[in-house]
């Protein structure tokens, strides 16, 4: 019983403690260097391909409520315009709250030298829900399948709410690196989910920048290293990361979450390879060092990215045909 009680108030307490950092920072994904786009609109159609990415995230397995998430987007250029556009959906569940965003994004590219210089903005919506009925309360009654908070503010129904998000980006990419600089929750918007606003999350500004770079270590070898960071403008979180490729058909990496001891996450171990040439393949695996890691068996991360691996939207002009009556 003890057990039980102490379940319950972890998964309460971890819910409030990150509906902060739910409102403040985007979901947390361990193999972010295979999507870019999903972190900066400004990147969709840079390698003049069309890329479709998903992924699957669950987080502290073996807690209670834990979180999970799940994504999908699709990028592509539309070089006639030196443009770029990209759609993605994101489903996000984390205890009594759940969250599926949508968005559509569009980028134009300037060449700069040997490199592309991008501009990009998206436009989407939340919708965001909270069950009242998997929170609990210190005075309320659950006895018999009853489910009541005795409390005046807190619901025991499901309370549903709708939100526009608008997101900014600037990203640069040439043959030696890339770098670039995102801004979500632009208007920082608040998710009323109930008509009288009493019930609600407040969604934060945040900010994304993320660098990488390749070069070639011997024969066959090569390494990616890439840096990941994200904050509110009062809490900051970064990722470093160095992936090992082999043929750039197999790849092995490390990423470490943390830069100080309050703000170390997570040593993770990750790989992949190429099921063909345009079908890559990857998995992660979050080995917690958080105050977390007495109550969880570690997270797990999978994505699948689709590469069409050539310039996309264009094609051979039809051959001229000569006619001698005209």
């Amino acid at each position: 019983m003890r057990n039980n009680y102490l379940h319950t108030f972890l998964i309460v307490f971890i819910s409030l403690c990150l509906s902060t950092t739910y409102a403040q920072q985007p979901s947390q994904y361990s193999l972010y260097m295979l999507n870019v786009y999903g972190n900066n609109p400004a990147a969709a159609g840079l390698g003049k391909t069309l890329v479709a990415t998903g992924g699957f995230r669950t987080q502290w397995v073996g807690l209670e409520g834990n979180p999970t998430t799940q994504y999908i987007n699709v990028s592509l250029p539309l070089s006639i315009i030196s443009s770029g556009v990209g759609i993605s959906l994101e489903n996000e569940s984390l205890g009594a709250r759940h969250g599926l965003t949508a968005k559509a994004s569009y980028n134009w590219i300037a060449a700069i030298g040997e490199g592309q210089l991008s501009f990009g903005a998206s436009a989407g919506f939340m919708q965001g829900r909270l069950d009242g009925s998997k929170l609990r309360t210190p005075t309320g009654d659950y006895t018999q399948g009853v489910v009541d908070h005795r409390d005046k503010i807190l619901n025991s129904v499901s309370l549903n709410g709708i939100v526009p998000m608008f997101e900014a980006g600037i990203y640069y990419k040439n043959d030696i690196f890339d770098i670039g600089l995102a801004v979500g929750n632009l208007s920082e918007p608040r998710l009323n989910l109930q008509e009288d606003k009493v019930t609600g999350l407040q969604l934060k500004r945040h900010y994304t920048a993320y660098a990488s770079t390749q070069f070639k270590v011997f024969a066959g070898f090569s390494a990616q290293p890439s840096i990941l960071l994200k904050s509110d403008g009062v809490a900051t979180q970064i990722d470093f990361s160095t992936l090992l490729k082999y043929d750039d058909n197999f790849f092995l990496g490390a990423t470490f979450r943390g830069y100080s001891k309050n703000t170390r996450d997570a040593l993770v171990i990750l790989g992949g390879f190429k099921v063909n040439p345009k079908l890559t393949l990857a998995y992660a695996y979050d080995v917690t060092l958080s105050s977390l890691k007495t109550v969880n068996q570690g997270t797990h991360e999978m994505v699948l990215k689709y590469d069409i691996g050539r310039d996309f939207g264009k094609g051979k002009l039809p051959p001229i045909i000569y006619n001698p009556r005209f």
